[in-house]
């Protein structure tokens, strides 16, 4: 294999994981949505510049992300529609398949190349992962209302995907985060979740909130506004192991 047929792929490759990566804050969390069921992102504890890298699953990009925020002094009185929901994931379905689809032929790419080289395959299969983005856009531009979506919007993420066509595969990702949830976090995740999940996201709170009074002087107000959340969080935890 040449140099081109090594690199192309691996290029490739590595513009998606760039462009999947995440960088939160430190009272930031991902949310996922995947075969009817949501739960939290293992995101690690590693910081980098203050903040937390997070690379969802490369083999996944057809499950919804969200970013969301806690607070130890959340007030927001917005709770999420979650008819509204429904219909997003609704809209969103036909999305999650193409790029799946996109998926598919990014991961034939290296077997097209060690098989037949830089000829007439690899047009056709470059083409067919054109075709698949441009009527992936096209899906999004009919359902754009359902998706939250602006024409501003609409029309960054077609530049992002014709521009570097990797970044075509994240097309779901990035409609998910532009929309978010609305409300508190914590109180959506403890009606949307499965207890095991949302003990799961209870934990991984509980850890931020305490690494977060490591940095405060004992006892100040913002330890006390920390130490007042946890013990809510810890309620709620204990509710969830005696149900």
């Amino acid at each position: 294999m040449t140099s081109f047929e090594v690199w192309l792929p691996l290029g490739a490759l590595a513009l998606y994981l760039f462009d999947s990566t995440q960088w939160l804050y430190a009272n930031e969390l991902i949310f996922l949505h995947g075969g009817g069921k949501w739960r939290c992102a293992r995101i690690p504890a590693f910081l980098v510049s203050g903040r937390r890298v997070f690379l969802p699953s490369p083999l996944t990009p057809g499950t919804p992300q969200f970013r969301v925020r806690w607070s130890q002094s959340d007030q927001r009185g917005q709770r999420e529609d979650t008819a509204a929901l429904a219909c997003f994931f609704q809209a969103l379905r036909p999305v999650q398949y193409l790029v799946n689809t996109l998926l598919v032929i990014l991961l034939v790419l290296p077997v097209e190349l060690l098989l037949f080289g830089t000829g007439v395959e690899l047009l056709a299969l470059m083409a067919a992962f054109y075709l698949v983005i441009i009527g992936t856009l096209v899906v999004v531009y009919v359902r754009r209302r359902e998706l939250g979506l602006t024409g501003r919007a609409f029309a960054a993420l077609s530049f992002d995907a014709l521009a570097c066509s990797p970044f075509a595969i994240n097309l779901v990702r990035k409609i998910a985060l532009r929309r978010s949830l609305v409300g508190n976090p914590i109180e959506f995740a403890a009606g949307a979740f499965a207890p095991a999940a949302l003990a799961g996201l209870i934990d991984a709170v509980t850890v931020r909130v305490k690494e977060d009074q490591l940095r405060e002087d004992s006892h100040s107000p913002r330890w006390e506004e920390l130490e007042a959340y946890q013990q809510k969080l810890n309620a709620l935890r204990t509710g969830l192991d005696n149900s």
